[in-house]
């Protein structure tokens, strides 16, 4: 019986090393979540800004602009963003702007 006991503890030991033997786990590596994603507003290089989505947007001479679906974007005396969503994006200080 004991001899059972022994075989069987080694099958089992077996079936559990080539279980683990036989699976692949290649790691991908994973971002780990943020509370809260942020986006980044760049310089066009050429007057204008391009939108986080690609988009390029032409800046008016008050600084702020009219975005795709017709919202408009002004530009506070401190020189942030604020969109219509109620966010404040702030410069960057090359050009660019930092989103929440």
């Amino acid at each position: 019986m004991r001899h059972a006991v022994h075989i069987a503890g080694v099958v089992a030991l077996a079936a559990l090393a080539a279980g683990c033997a036989g699976s692949s786990r290649v790691g991908v590596p994973t971002q780990a979540p943020t509370a809260a994603a942020s986006k980044y507003i760049a310089s066009d290089g050429a007057g204008g800004l391009l939108l986080p989505d690609g988009t390029r947007v032409a800046v008016d001479s008050t600084g702020g602009f009219t975005l795709p679906n017709g919202a408009y974007v002004n530009r506070d005396r401190a020189g942030a963003l604020n969109l219509p969503n109620g966010s404040r994006c702030v410069p960057d200080g090359r050009g660019g702007y930092n989103c929440p």
